[in-house]
C-alpha cells in the first residue's frame, strides 16, 4: 500500500541545514499495524508528517498504492488525506464547542455533496463503536481524557480511511485506558484498517504487528512483533 524510496527531509534554520531524515527506505502492507519508535529528534514524527501527506520529503519517492504523491499539489495532498488518510493526535484536537456527535462529523464538513442523514447515522455508529453511545451531546470539557482519545479516533474513520496515523496516541493516558484504547486499535485493524503509530512507549509498540526504530534520522532497526494473520 505504501512505498518511500530514498526519502530525505532537511530543514533550513538560520545559515544552518538539519536533516530530519538522512535516507529512508521502507514498505507498508495493507493491514499492517506498525509502530515507529524512537527518541525525540529521531526523525519519527517527520516521517509521520510526511506518511499523512502534511508534509513533503525534499526528495525521493513516496507512493501510495502505486501512486507517487510527492508532486501532487497542495490541493490533491488535501484531497487524498481527506479520502484515504485518518489522523489521530496525542492532544485530542477536539473543538470544545462541539458536542461528541459534532466532532465526529467534523471533517465532512469538508466534502461537497454530503448526506445530512447518512453522515449522522455513520457518526453514530462510530461513537457506538468506540463506547461512547452514552455521551453523544456531551462537550469535550466533560469527558475524561481517553474518551476524548475515542471521540478522536471515531472523528479519524468517518472518511473510510485507508490508512490510520496516530501520533503518540496513549502519551496522556493512564495504564487502564491506554490498554482499552489500544485494545480498540486492535479491533480495528483485524478490521483490515492500515494503522501507523508513533510512539516511544513500549507497552505500544508491543501491540503492533511490526516495529521500525529510527535515531538520527535513519531506521537502525525493524522486528515482527506477530504474525500477520
Amino acid at each position: 500500500m505504501i512505498e518511500l524510496q530514498g526519502i530525505k527531509k532537511s530543514f533550513a534554520i538560520g545559515d544552518q541545514r538539519v536533516h530530519a531524515i538522512v535516507e529512508l527506505d521502507l514498505t507498508i502492507s495493507k493491514g499492517d499495524f506498525l509502530a515507529i519508535m524512537g527518541t525525540s529528534g529521531s526523525g519519527k514524527s517527520t516521517l509521520l508528517n510526511i506518511l499523512g501527506c502534511l508534509d513533503t520529503p525534499t526528495s525521493g519517492q513516496y507512493l501510495i498504492e502505486g501512486d507517487d504523491v510527492t508532486s501532487l499539489s497542495d490541493d490533491e495532498l488535501s484531497e487524498l488525506r481527506g479520502k484515504k488518510i485518518g489522523f489521530i493526535f496525542q492532544s485530542y484536537n477536539l473543538l470544545p464547542q462541539f458536542t461528541v456527535l459534532e466532532n465526529i462529523k467534523l471533517p465532512l464538513l469538508y466534502q461537497e455533496n454530503v448526506d445530512p442523514e447518512a453522515s449522522h447515522e455513520k457518526a453514530l455508529k462510530l461513537a457506538k463503536l468506540v463506547g461512547l453511545a452514552e455521551r453523544l451531546e456531551h462537550r469535550p470539557y466533560e469527558l475524561s481524557g481517553g474518551q476524548q482519545q475515542r471521540v478522536a479516533i471515531a472523528r479519524s474513520l468517518i472518511n473510510d480511511p485507508l490508512i490510520l496515523l496516530a501520533d503518540e496516541p496513549t502519551g496522556n493516558l493512564d495504564t487502564q485506558t491506554e490498554n482499552e484504547i489500544l485494545n480498540l486499535f486492535e479491533e480495528l485493524n483485524s478490521q483490515g484498517i492500515t494503522i501507523i503509530v508513533v510512539t516511544h512507549e513500549p507497552e505500544v509498540g508491543d501491540r503492533a504487528q511490526r516495529v521500525v526504530t529510527m535515531r538520527d534520522g535513519v531506521i537502525i532497526s525493524e522486528t515482527s512483533t506477530k504474525e500477520h494473520e
